[in-house]
């Protein structure tokens, strides 16, 4: 009876398997991440990882001068996934931050794929537009801000032009505050015209 039972119990027991995401830098270094550590050639350079997206298409190594990056996609819900970012070096990963992207796929149409030359000045750019409630009024909508980066000479830096940019195109106008008196996002603007 002991072992039909502990072959039902190990039966029952989910097998677990390795998650693992495997990279090589243009030097021939392996970065990985294994069980949401992140590896540089084999050395544990990080504090677990929570939520990773293992088979996301946007995780990605991205090498910019002498700088290395990681992009790791994570689970947000209920809100759009995030992109946290990390500077990598042989003995440690930094975090710089973590940012929503674009992908049609959560939702938002007619915003371009992240991590390409959204605006064609000649650098990478990430970034997007969070949730916000909608607003029950057919001429009036919160205000969705977004938040765009690129990666220029080695280092991530806020792009204030392309931020602005998008927020004119979904929101009809950009607003450097776009707080209510309370401090939460957002204020109400008038709806865009559509063209």
């Amino acid at each position: 009876m002991k072992i039909i039972l502990s072959i039902f119990l190990f039966i029952l027991m989910p097998i677990q398997q390795k998650k693992k995401i495997i990279f090589k830098t243009k030097s021939g270094d392996v970065v990985s991440i294994i069980n949401d550590k992140i590896y540089y050639n084999s050395k544990a350079i990080s504090d677990p990882i929570t939520d990773i997206i293992y088979n996301s298409k946007y995780n990605r190594i991205i090498e910019d001068g002498n700088s290395v990056f990681l992009f790791v996609e994570v689970d947000d819900r209920p809100n759009y996934n995030m992109l946290e970012v990390y500077r990598l070096t042989k003995q440690k990963a930094t975090k710089l931050l973590e940012a929503v992207y674009n992908d049609s796929s959560q939702g938002r149409k007619n915003n371009p794929i992240s991590l390409t030359d959204i605006d064609n000045d000649g650098y990478l750019e990430f970034g997007g537009f969070g949730i916000t409630e909608g607003y029950d009024n057919k001429d009036s909508m919160y205000y969705i801000p977004s938040r765009y980066y690129k990666i220029k000479d080695g280092n991530i830096i806020f792009d204030s032009i392309l931020t602005k940019k998008m927020d004119i195109k979904i929101n009809g106008v950009y607003l450097k505050n776009p707080l209510d008196k309370n401090g939460n996002c957002c204020v109400v603007v008038r709806k865009p015209k559509k063209s």
